[in-house]
């Protein structure tokens, strides 16, 4: 399967306090929007939240961001979270011209790399393939944490400013759809 535009991003379900099985990590929850980065072979880079349904093309409005994305290999989705330095709130003002706060973009997955879909892969190999992408501020990789004791983890998130934690299961696929999200168990939302 090649890249050929955005895609129904994957979702978290709650996490029910069931027995996990496998090798997990955790990633904090960042309250802030969904934001799927496609860098197309042409050279093209656009911008989608996760809502495909109302068309949410966010490109000419965060295009100032192209710019930091000029290294990373072509053929590429990312799976992010937009924030700002200053919180929730001002997001909406990054998509103004004359923003008075940071974006910070997490970037926790890569669904597509050179132009093939890599969601049949694990979660630990994309990480892999995350951490070798040329990746500059304001873009962010957000690698998660080794999962021990989900409370110990879900309170050292919390003491950190964020809304939760995500866990996930290491040896998940990214599994995406034509017709809406897929929400899997093998990534789990506590808050």
């Amino acid at each position: 399967m090649e890249l050929t535009g955005p895609i129904w991003l994957m979702q978290p379900i709650p996490y029910f306090g069931e027995e996990l099985k496998g090798d997990w990590i955790y990633e904090p929850k960042i309250d802030g929007w969904r934001l799927q980065v496609i860098i197309y072979e042409d050279g093209r880079i656009e911008f989608w939240g996760r809502r495909l349904e109302k068309k949410p093309n966010w490109t000419e409005k965060l295009s100032y961001l192209k710019e930091y994305l000029k290294d990373v290999e072509k053929g590429t989705l990312l799976d992010c979270e937009l924030y700002t330095n200053e919180g929730r709130n001002k997001i909406p003002s990054l998509f103004t011209k004359n923003f008075t706060c940071e974006p910070v973009i997490y970037v926790f997955d890569i669904v597509f790399y050179q132009n093939r879909f890599i969601g049949n892969f694990l979660l630990r190999e994309r990480k892999e393939i995350l951490k070798s992408l040329n990746l500059r501020k304001p873009f962010y990789l957000l690698m998660g944490r080794e999962l021990k004791d989900i409370k110990e983890a879900y309170e050292t998130a919390i003491k950190e400013g964020n809304e939760g934690i995500i866990i996930k299961n290491l040896s998940s696929y990214y599994q995406i759809s034509k017709d809406g999200p897929i929400a899997t168990e093998h990534w789990r939302k506590i808050k």
